[in-house]
C-alpha cells in the first residue's frame, strides 16, 4: 500500500510539472520557428518601402500609456516615412509617441483606441500639409498599387485575428500597424509595433484582410493612406 501511494504521489508530480512545462516548452518552440522565418531575405520581395520602425513601447515598458499606443507608433513611422526622416533611437522613438499621446487626448480629445477618422484628424492635427486619406474598404489590389505609389498604408485590425506569435498572449483587441510592401507570393510586409521583432514582419494577404477592421460601431474595413511629401518639403 505504501509503495502504491508512493508511485501515486509521483506519477501525480509528473502530472503537476507536464502541466507547468509543457505550455511554456510550447511556446518557446513557436517562438523560435517564427524567428527562422522572420528575415525579409526568404521571400521575393515586389515593393519594400523605406519606412523607419519603433515599437509601441521603444524602452519595453509596456504600461500605459505605451500599451495602447499602437496607433501613435504607427503614426509616428508614417509621418517620418512622408518627410523622409529617420525614428534616430529609442528616445528619439519615445519623445515622438508621447508628443501624439498628448496631442491625442489634450488637443483633440480622443480616446485610447482610435478610430482611422480620428487617426487622420491626429495626423493633420501634426502637420496639416501631409498628404494623408482614408480608403474606405479597400481590395489586396487597391493596397498594392498604393505602396507601388510608394504610399504607406496605416491599418486598423481585430489584433488576436493578426495571429502573431510575438505578441503577449491573447494579443491585442484592437491594433493597428502600418504596411510598406509585399512579397510575390501573397504577403504583406509590416511595420508591426505590438513587438520588437515587428520591423518588416510578414503577414498573409488573407490574414491582413481578414483582421483588417476600424474601431467604430460598424468595424467596417477602412485605412488610412499617407503619401511622400515633395522634395522640396522633406527632412523639415
Amino acid at each position: 500500500m505504501i509503495e502504491n501511494k508512493k508511485i501515486l504521489v509521483i506519477v501525480g508530480l509528473v502530472i503537476v510539472i507536464s502541466m507547468l512545462v509543457a505550455p511554456k516548452v510550447f511556446r518557446y518552440f513557436e517562438i523560435k520557428s517564427a524567428e527562422d522565418n522572420l528575415a525579409t531575405s526568404h521571400y521575393s520581395l515586389t515593393t519594400n518601402l523605406d519606412v523607419p520602425f519603433t515599437t509601441q513601447a521603444p524602452h519595453g515598458d509596456w504600461n500605459m500609456p505605451y500599451q495602447e499606443a499602437c496607433e501613435e507608433a504607427s503614426i509616428l513611422m508614417a509621418i517620418r516615412y512622408s518627410f523622409g526622416n529617420e525614428i534616430i533611437d529609442t528616445e528619439d522613438a519615445d519623445a515622438g509617441i508621447l508628443d501624439l499621446v498628448n496631442a491625442n487626448e489634450e488637443i483633440l480629445g480622443y480616446p485610447v483606441d482610435q478610430t482611422a477618422s480620428q487617426v487622420l484628424d491626429l495626423i493633420l492635427e501634426i502637420d496639416p500639409n501631409i498628404s494623408a486619406r482614408l480608403v474606405e474598404n479597400p481590395s489586396v489590389e487597391d493596397l498594392k498599387s498604393e505602396l507601388d505609389n510608394g504610399n504607406v498604408i496605416i491599418v486598423p485590425a481585430a489584433g488576436r485575428e493578426l495571429n502573431n506569435p510575438f505578441f503577449n498572449r491573447p494579443g491585442p483587441v484592437y491594433h493597428m500597424l502600418v504596411l510598406r510592401g509585399y512579397t510575390s507570393d501573397e504577403k504583406f510586409v509590416a511595420n508591426d509595433p505590438g513587438t520588437r521583432r515587428g520591423e518588416e514582419y510578414v503577414y498573409k494577404f488573407d490574414t491582413i484582410m481578414n483582421a483588417m477592421q476600424d474601431w467604430d460601431t460598424d468595424h467596417e474595413k477602412r485605412v488610412v493612406v499617407v503619401s511622400k511629401m515633395p522634395t522640396s518639403e522633406m527632412n523639415n
